[in-house]
């Protein structure tokens, strides 16, 4: 007996092909690194912890963002290395797409927004041994929400960019699917279902035993990040076999819902925030304005490292300014600031990987001749 016609539109659908280009990944990136700016909104102000409904609500919804980026990740990252052999060339877009703009942002943190913003003498500031580390500090993620003397001091948070600290947790996730791939394992769908199920027994071991020893900070967000990339990456594996369609959409809800008391709570809402942003991901919107939105310029990565500094500055030059209004004078500034990093580096960077990958071939070591 045939399901009725209703039934088959909300559970059956087609998987998109990333191929095609026709997603809208970059957009919903965007409304990501939007969501997380307007968190911060709220924080700069009053610091931490965040009180009131509507604040902790949106806290919330940006912890959802962080993994969703981390699960978009590792879709395009199982993408690359499911289809593409050359690590080279891995490696390169992986290092050309985080550290130019990353560079940068710590250039204008140490050497614009701090001798501005600084309480001290600029000969003070720029002997002072934390201005001396602070680009080490930042780029090499050793202590990437680090402050700068005097910067900032009297603000309830005193970080010069707070959300660089996800930044490290993205490059480990790239240098272990690299290495993982190299073994074979990254490559091959099997391994990956394997690979996700220890990333969710180590998300429900962090829920069930949560560890609270030296470095218990970071094991929980390797926990996290960990789940919602694996997350990414098996959907992308597995991609033939899982239909996108509103009908799962809310089955998944419900059932992260249902099992946010237990120990699988943090891997479910990832399953359940992995399947839903596909499904949106892919859907066909229509006429010019889904050519619109799935062309539109990619200035995620530049509005969510330069959001927070902006805010920092505005909130530094208007100290009695209100959450919303800051909001609505960080995003225009976020967004132009994401665009010139996009167009001045982000793309002149990538664009020069072709290059970068041939002079970096011609060092590797040849196999030696027969004689």
């Amino acid at each position: 007996m045939r399901a009725p016609n209703w039934i088959n539109a909300l559970f059956s659908g087609p998987h998109g092909r990333l191929e095609d280009r026709r997603n809208s990944f970059t957009a919903i990136r965007i409304g990501f690194a939007f969501l997380v700016l307007y968190g911060h909104a709220l924080m700069l102000p009053n610091g931490l912890p965040m009180t009131g409904d509507w604040p902790v609500f949106i806290d919330n919804s940006v912890q959802f963002a962080l993994d969703g980026f981390f699960i978009l990740s590792g879709y395009m990252i199982a993408a690359s290395l499911m289809n593409r052999r050359n690590m080279l060339n891995y490696a390169a877009s992986r290092v050309l797409r985080i550290f130019p703009g990353l560079i940068v942002a710590a250039l204008l943190l140490w050497l614009v927004v701090g001798p501005l913003f600084t309480d001290l003498s600029w000969g003070a500031y720029f002997t002072h041994p934390d201005s001396l580390t602070f680009l080490a500090r930042i780029i090499f993620q050793i202590e990437p929400q680090a402050d700068l003397p005097g910067v900032f001091a009297d603000h309830p948070l005193t970080d010069m960019n707070g959300p660089l600290w996800t930044i490290r947790y993205e490059l480990l996730a790239y240098l272990a699917a690299g290495v993982l791939a190299v073994m074979g394992l990254f490559r091959n769908k099997w391994w990956i279902l394997v690979l996700f199920a220890g990333a969710a027994l180590l998300s429900d071991m962090e829920m069930v035993w949560p560890y609270d020893g030296i470095g218990s900070g970071t094991l929980f967000a390797a926990a996290r990040f960990g789940g919602a990339f694996m997350t990414g990456a098996v959907f992308y594996a597995w991609r033939d076999r899982i239909p996108l369609a509103p009908g799962w959409a809310v089955v998944l809800i419900l059932a992260a819902i249902g099992l946010q008391s237990t120990p699988a709570s943090m891997i479910s809402a990832q399953i359940a925030m992995a399947y839903v942003t596909l499904w949106a991901g892919f859907l066909a919107i229509p006429g010019k304005t889904g050519h619109a939105i799935r062309n539109v310029e990619d200035v995620s990565y530049g509005v969510y490292i330069l959001h927070w500094p902006i805010g920092q500055m505005l909130l530094a030059s208007f100290p009695d300014i209100a959450p919303h209004v800051l909001l609505l004078a960080m995003a225009p500034l976020a967004l132009l600031a994401g665009w010139l990093l996009r167009v001045l580096i982000e793309i002149p960077a990538l664009n020069a990987k072709s290059s970068i990958v041939a002079g970096l071939r011609r060092f590797r070591p040849q196999a030696a001749k027969p004689a």
